[in-house]
């Protein structure tokens, strides 16, 4: 979502704000409001039974959470929480009705950034099955530098948290980083992940025999 955008959505929403590990949303609650990222970083996240958390997606500046439950008015689907201090804007149910109603580019949006998600989450159950802990660890790169349009990742994404991402170990992922960044795939500074060698890279994203 673009910055004018934001903009003209504060004329319909009110500002929340959230510290670092607050908790958001929670899983099955009930859903009314549409959530978008205004300041700060949140994650997405499942919490099994032994309290392993597997994180889902990570949003920032102008993305947005909690459209599901809007649309289908069913519980929330999963945790959000916020991964550092947070400003988010909320809109209501009603009010998001309306602005869909007199916006219809929004609705092709939503449904845009809805396919776009899909899309990753049937790649993010490909990879699991089909690649090793270095091929899911390439593709999320890739991926994620794919959202932001260049070949920058400014979420800083940790190690722990790719590692809750494609369901590996930490240490496993750091091992799988490092040697990246030995071949010349990436460089890392000031915790930005650039992707220098994006073939290569692909080539080690891809399912091997």
């Amino acid at each position: 979502m673009t910055y004018s955008e934001l903009q003209r959505l504060a004329e319909v929403t009110r500002e929340r704000h959230f510290a670092k590990a607050d908790t958001i949303l929670m899983r099955n609650a009930p859903g009314d409001a549409l959530f978008i990222v205004q300041r700060g970083r949140v994650k997405v996240v499942l919490t099994g039974e032994d309290g392993r958390e597997v994180i889902l997606g990570v949003l920032g500046v102008g993305e947005h959470f909690g459209e599901l439950s809007l649309i289908d008015e069913q519980p929330r689907s999963a945790h959000v929480i916020a991964m550092e201090d947070t400003a988010l804007l909320v809109l209501r149910r009603e009010d998001f009705r309306r602005w869909v109603d007199a916006n219809p580019a929004i609705a092709w949006a939503l449904m845009a950034e809805l396919s776009r998600r899909l899309r990753q989450a049937d790649g993010k159950i490909g990879g699991l099955v089909l690649l090793d802990v270095p091929g899911r660890v390439a593709r999320l790169l890739l991926d994620t530098a794919a959202e932001g349009g260049a070949n920058k990742i400014e979420k800083r994404l940790t190690h722990q948290t790719i590692a809750q991402m494609i369901g590996a170990s930490r240490e496993t992922v750091s091992r799988a980083m490092a040697d990246f960044q030995d071949h010349g795939y990436i460089t890392v500074e000031k915790r930005v992940i650039t992707i220098a060698n994006p073939a290569a890279l692909m080539e080690r994203a891809a399912p091997r025999p």
